[in-house]
């Protein structure tokens, strides 16, 4: 089967979990024998090979290109994703492309840069269309559906705006993918025109790590957190609780805190840290990082779409202490998880009963490998095989409903 994959950014630029996901999907998808080429951004317009995936890379066009992710007046931000709402410039060089590898099947991803035109452009060329939703930007062209700290329960008059053009064209491709039940659902609560296409969930995967943490039960729990250092990731509430646990229990655990973040940013939030053993570690190896905490902690605030820093952590055999925002929640498993209300403010109880019930933590220790085999790659490009199979064949996907039923038992 020859698969065209499109996504914003591709190794070895990388944003967030996206970039990891359709890795993982074109690699896998290459070791099961089909032929994969991903259209992606670059600084120029070029082709290499890396690891079987033919990689093409375009230069984009608009204004300026994201790809640089350098700071840009508010002005020229608003004309960028007005352009990038309907964005038709990169029609013939698409085209061409596509009419070169003729695949078999064309599977959307992360399009801001491409802007949903290029949806018009597939189906044009009578291509079958698989879209995967793996965050907001249909909706919200900040991409996540947070704003001034907290979830937008609608959306702003400026993503009004760009959101109208997009919301119209979503019921072009065969087949909506959702990465979690909550990203899907949030997606039909503003567009209804999605009740026009077939719709399903498939999780993310996670690569098996040649190593998993083995460290010692003995001395003081050693808690984690890995991602980027921003409020909307929960980092300064996580911070806020911990300093809110029994002071006769803060010499029992330490708190170490990876990721990049803004200096002062990072100077505001030590203030809740007095008479907290802590580091900030910066950048950091994820085998590293997890072979030097018992328990990692997910404390997100936004609506994530799924969360793959938690089976990140369970590959690595961490159990994971997790948010129940967005599609978070469809992770828990109190075999290998805690979860917690962030609006509710228990994640500082949560914390000082794993404190008070250290043997919780080697408990749930031993069940994180198998609950992360769940979310195999080896299964994740199965599912996508059989979604493309389908449209290819002009079958109905399976339903939503019916995939979540089905994924959220296989999670059991």
């Amino acid at each position: 089967m020859k698969v065209v994959i499109f996504n914003t950014f591709y190794f070895p630029k990388f944003i967030g979990g996206a970039e990891i996901s359709v890795q993982l999907l074109a690699e896998g998808l290459v070791k099961s024998g089909h032929d994969v080429s991903v259209i992606t951004f670059g600084r120029y317009n070029e082709t290499e090979t890396l690891k079987g995936v033919n990689v093409i890379r375009l230069k984009q066009r608009n204004i300026f290109s994201s790809f640089e992710n350098e700071k840009r007046p508010s002005y020229l931000k608003i004309l960028w994703h007005l352009i990038d709402s309907f964005n038709p410039t990169y029609y013939f060089t698409i085209k061409n492309l596509l009419k070169t590898i003729k695949p078999d099947v064309v599977h959307t991803n992360n399009i801001q840069g491409f802007s949903p035109f290029l949806w018009l452009l597939i189906k044009y060329l009578k291509y079958p269309l698989v879209h995967t939703l793996r965050d907001y930007y249909l909706l919200c062209h900040r991409n996540n559906l947070y704003s001034e700290n907290c979830n937008c329960t609608k959306l702003c008059s400026d993503c009004k705006v760009t959101h109208t053009v997009k919301k119209n064209l979503a019921a072009v491709p065969d087949c909506i993918v959702g990465i979690s039940n909550f990203i899907l659902e949030k997606h039909e609560e503003y567009i209804p025109q999605l009740s026009n296409n077939s719709t399903t969930v498939i999780y993310n995967a996670v690569d098996k790590p040649t190593v998993t943490s083995t460290l010692s039960k003995n001395g003081k729990i050693i808690f984690g957190y890995i991602g980027r250092i921003s409020e909307d990731k929960g980092v300064e509430y996580l911070l806020k609780e911990i300093s809110h646990i029994n002071k006769n229990l803060k010499s029992d655990f330490k708190i170490l805190l990876a990721g990049n973040g803004e200096p002062e940013y990072i100077e505001h939030l030590k203030k809740y840290l007095k008479g907290i053993d802590y580091e900030f570690l910066g950048l950091v190896n994820p085998a590293n990082f997890y072979s030097k905490i018992h328990v990692s902690i997910v404390p997100s605030l936004w609506f994530e779409p799924f969360g793959r820093i938690v089976i990140e952590a369970l590959s690595y055999s961490v159990p994971v202490c997790l948010s129940k925002m967005g599609g978070l929640g469809e992770l828990y498993n109190p075999a290998c998880t805690w979860a917690f209300d962030p609006e509710k403010n228990q994640l500082t109880d949560v914390l000082e009963n794993i404190i008070n019930h250290k043997e919780e933590i080697a408990y749930k220790k031993s069940n994180c490998i198998s609950h992360a085999e769940k979310f195999s790659a080896t299964r994740y490009v199965s599912e996508y095989t059989s979604i493309y199979n389908k449209v290819i064949t002009g079958l109905t996907p399976v339903s939503k409903s019916e995939a979540y039923e089905f994924n959220m038992g296989a999670l059991e």
